[in-house]
């Protein structure tokens, strides 16, 4: 079954596109839209053997002028150095402002091509073509593009929409496990800040998940991806209510960066979800109860607290400085209320927490402390 969800986006213009999920709909190229001169496919090394050749010659069929871009897999790509090479190559290539841009591949690709799509020619249209489930679910809705730096993730960026999301499930089938689990951390997120009913389908259905099971997968996709757009219909630019998509990302973005991105994105947000509902617990806004049901959940995809001790806090807590919550050097955190719920103050959903409140957390689950609940 193939479902469509509008995305709306109150700007100066009302700005309406598509979210397709289904299955092979890299093969069911109907939703190409008439008109663009070029059409630039950008992927990485990786994808670029599942899936480029056979959507590029698809193209070429119908008479589109297509063009293949591609570079190394990884978020350490992601980069100032990638995106000029790119650019320069589509200049090379006499690409215009009539061209589309197609960003074929998970999170890394989908950030990097529409932010070459959002500067390029001071703006070009682009189709996320997400083929991972953190794609899927979170990165590829919304229209965030961006690219790390040594000081941090996505602090250099845009806020600039595709023109439609084609999630085509049977790219999960191509998967490995760990990045099934990659993407699920993040469904995991927004269930646990919107929708405790689907946080719950997600607890009882976890083995079909694991096993790549296509029904359920494109459930979970379609319940993510409603969630995210309700949010983002919202608050299109981050100024208030978009923060709550961010919960575990405080702690998660420092694990990323203090490791130099060795570990994978939705994996650093789950040790950040475990320090971040911890914050919450140890502040009276979450219950011990639910704490330790997000736990359970997490050590089932093989995510324990005593991790963490691998980690120096202290770095952690320096890497957090440039998060882009923070307020005036004060780091802000989004805290779980309930399963399904985050706390709220007069309307605001980011919260100013100490550092070493921070610290007795962190050192409160990962073992090199004991605390008492």
């Amino acid at each position: 079954m193939i479902k469509r969800i509008n995305v709306n986006i109150p700007a100066t213009k009302i700005s309406t596109y598509p979210v397709w999920i289904g299955a092979d709909l890299l093969k069911n190229l109907t939703w190409i839209p008439n008109g663009y001169t070029n059409i630039v496919i950008i992927t990485d090394n990786k994808v670029k053997k599942y899936y480029s050749k056979n959507l590029f010659n698809l193209l070429k069929q119908k008479g589109h002028q297509v063009s293949l871009l591609s570079f190394p897999s990884g978020e350490k790509y992601k980069n100032i150095r990638t995106k000029n090479t790119l650019e320069e190559q589509m200049l090379k290539s006499l690409c215009d402002r009539n061209t589309l841009i197609l960003a074929l591949g998970g999170g890394v690709v989908g950030d990097l091509s529409g932010f070459i799509a959002a500067t390029y020619m001071r703006g070009i249209a682009y189709i996320q073509l997400p083929t991972t489930l953190l794609a899927m679910v979170d990165s590829s809705i919304g229209g965030k593009t961006g690219i790390d730096t040594p000081q941090g993730k996505n602090l250099i960026g845009a806020f600039w929409q595709p023109k439609a999301v084609i999630s085509d499930i049977t790219c999960l089938h191509t998967l490995p496990k760990k990045h099934l689990i990659n993407g699920l951390i993040e469904a995991l997120k927004v269930f646990l800040i919107q929708d405790a009913k689907s946080f719950n389908y997600l607890q009882n259905n976890i083995q079909a998940i694991l096993k790549g099971d296509a029904i359920v997968l494109g459930h979970i996709v379609e319940k993510a991806a409603k969630i995210k757009i309700a949010v983002v219909q919202k608050d299109e630019k981050d100024n208030n209510l978009r923060a709550i998509l961010n919960f575990g990302h405080t702690i998660g973005h420092a694990l990323e960066l203090i490791t130099n991105y060795q570990l994978l994105h939705g994996h650093a947000v789950a040790y950040g979800i475990l320090v971040e509902a911890k914050i919450a617990e140890l502040m009276g806004i979450l219950t011990a109860k639910n704490y330790l049901i997000i736990e359970s959940f997490l050590n089932k995809l093989q995510f324990y607290s005593h991790d963490l001790k691998k980690w120096d806090i202290n770095k952690i807590i320096q890497a957090t400085v440039l998060d882009k919550k923070s307020n005036k050097g004060k780091i802000n955190y989004i805290l779980l209320k309930n399963i399904g719920a985050v706390y709220q103050n007069k309307k605001h959903y980011t919260h100013h927490v100490s550092n070493k409140f921070v610290k007795n957390a962190f050192l409160a689950i990962s073992g090199v402390k004991k605390y008492g609940r």
